[in-house]
């Protein structure tokens, strides 16, 4: 059974820290909810739902687009919360609750029911057609994105294209959420998209959190964007920060390639405002022993790699061990 996700438009009437489109960020209460549809039903659609207040012209109590879910995380930052990533989002023809002879989509008569203060909601598939139909949207079957994978970047969407830069913004803290500023009404590319599927995984903030802590305590500073996860200056030197999660240690391969693809990409495309900057790339957890070949890669290719155990960062490969931070 698919889900319906209420999506606030203005940040004033939303507490919640969510990316439309990117990322959904919702109660505890709800993740039974969530997990069951997931887990028992194999089901990851979703419809998003538009409140009337704050709404832009022609979306008030509307559904507005659809897309699946990915797997739900912790958020780093309250206990309270839970992150959902978002994949495959697209928009759709605005659809009212109801229909044009009064019948409320979602419960299949003249009565809204119990949907009112119930910020996530299952519906039943052929009502969630009903509604794609009626905003001119069709569905593929579910399950096109596959449960075991993690994000965007286990996808294999990092690919070269014309992507626009994003203004650099002083990080005097890891901000909370995804720390994505939105370029007026456009939706973010799938690049950041990926970036900000990773900024809500606890290991990853964790390990910005301590790497910021260490420049700032030693009289440096920090900058970050939509894509650029940190960029340090101690001095003279400039350093490219790449963070990287690590929920499994099988993923630290996939996760090194798709790190280096963001250095490199990073250091042509904000070449002006990096100024050669020193590539590290940082893992939430040390490398595994099956993989201590990846310390090596990273060494002949220029990158440090600095790894977090605890609360505390550690050198990772001899380039990392010359870092004024160690």
């Amino acid at each position: 059974m698919p889900l319906i996700l209420t999506q606030h438009y203005l940040r004033d009437f939303n507490r919640y820290l969510d990316r439309e489109g990117v990322i959904y960020h919702f109660p505890k209460i709800y993740l039974p909810l969530v997990r069951r549809l997931i887990d028992e039903f194999s089901d990851r659609r979703f419809l998003y739902q538009r409140p009337v207040k704050g709404a832009p012209s022609g979306q008030a109590g509307t559904y507005f687009g659809y897309g699946y879910l990915g797997d739900p995380t912790p958020d780093p930052q309250s206990a309270g919360h839970r992150f959902v990533e978002i994949h495959d989002y697209k928009p759709m023809r605005p659809v009212p609750f109801r229909d044009s002879n009064g019948i409320c989509y979602e419960t299949g008569s003249a009565r809204l029911g119990n949907l009112q203060g119930r910020s996530i909601r299952s519906i039943e598939p052929m009502r969630y057609f009903a509604i794609l139909s009626a905003g001119q949207a069709y569905s593929v079957a579910p399950n096109t994105i596959m449960p075991e994978r993690d994000s965007l970047q286990d996808r294999g969407l990092f690919a070269p294209g014309p992507i626009p830069k994003d203004p650099f913004r002083e990080m005097l803290v890891v901000p909370p959420g995804v720390g994505y500023v939105p370029h007026g009404n456009a939706p973010p590319d799938p690049h950041e998209a990926a970036s900000l599927h990773e900024r809500a995984r606890g290991d990853h903030q964790r390990t910005l959190d301590i790497l910021l802590k260490r420049f700032q305590a030693m009289g440096g500073s920090g900058l970050y964007n939509n894509h650029v996860d940190l960029f340090a200056r101690l001095g003279e030197r400039r350093f490219l920060i790449e963070a990287k999660s690590l929920p499994r240690p099988s993923v630290a391969l996939d996760r090194m390639r798709y790190g280096v693809g963001q250095l490199m990409d990073y250091r042509v495309r904000y070449e002006a405002e990096l100024m050669g900057a020193e590539p590290i790339l940082a893992f939430g957890a040390p490398v595994e022993r099956e993989q201590s070949f990846i310390p090596t890669i990273l060494e002949k290719n220029g990158i440090a790699l600095v790894e977090v155990v605890g609360d505390r960062a550690q050198p990772g490969n001899d380039l990392a061990r010359s870092l004024p931070l160690f």
